[in-house]
């Protein structure tokens, strides 16, 4: 496990006190993934190791109005686009998960529309 770590700067390993258990903790499912088989090919000689299903915790959020604007321009550079983070309205999130408003939408004037009428006053 030290070999591993050491290996990959990205990789954190513990030991839980209570279960005894070894926790590698990566970039991902797939970067744990070749942690593990690196781990077991590479660092055990083949071994069998017990794998449990990985744990992903999702813990990025915007909690406010970001303090700066960026830019960006298009490939022929001459169109510019600026941009400013905001924290999600509340409501915005609750039509995400009724799908009242959804990315696979085909028509996409059409959730252009709902969203610039339903919330186009909150930003």
């Amino acid at each position: 496990l030290k070999r591993l770590a050491k290996s990959d700067p990205m990789v954190v390993i513990e030991t839980d006190e209570e279960s005894g258990e070894n926790i590698i903790a990566g970039a991902g499912e797939l970067h744990l993934e070749i942690c593990l088989k690196d781990l077991q090919e590479d660092f055990m000689k083949g071994a069998p190791i017990v794998i449990s299903d990985p744990v992903v915790s999702f813990r990025e959020t915007v909690t406010g109005e970001s303090d700066h604007e960026v830019m960006s321009k298009s490939p022929n550079k001459h169109n510019r686009l600026t941009m400013k983070g905001y924290k999600m309205p509340m409501e915005l999130q609750e039509d995400i998960e009724e799908s009242r408003v959804e990315a696979t939408t085909k028509d996409t004037k059409e959730r252009a529309k709902y969203l610039t009428d339903t919330y186009a006053e909150t930003f």
